[in-house]
């Protein structure tokens, strides 16, 4: 039990990459259509939001909250988007090995992107 808690955000982030792109392969699977998909997955991203706002790591500046729910927030988007696609819906399974690579992909964008305008 130690391990989850010496994780760190980083390490958190592939776990909740993990669970958001299963998330998002079975409601792709099951053909659940747009509007249920959207508040499904809304409710799952904003929990885990709601998880790394809570968290023990989690920093005390209002631009790092905002920076790191973004980091879940846009990957899940993009995620669901994707899963829209008709070879894709087909292929669900691609969306668990994909989810993870778009999160850390999403992850290096976004604070590249910050770092540059100045709001970390």
């Amino acid at each position: 039990m130690a391990f989850f808690t010496d994780l760190g955000p980083d390490g958190f982030l592939l776990i909740e990459a993990l669970l958001v792109s299963v998330f998002v392969a079975v409601l792709a699977w099951r053909r659940v259509d747009l509007v249920a998909g959207i508040s499904a997955t809304a409710i799952l991203a904003l929990a885990v939001v709601a998880f790394n706002y809570r968290s023990i790591h989690s920093t005390p500046g209002i631009n790092y909250r905002i920076v790191t729910s973004l980091f879940v927030l846009v990957p899940t988007a993009l995620l669901l988007g994707a899963s829209r696609l008709r070879w894709i819906a087909r292929h669900a399974w691609v969306l668990v090995l994909a989810g993870p690579i778009v999160f850390v992909g999403c992850y290096a964008g976004i604070c590249g992107l910050c770092v540059k305008i100045g709001v970390i």
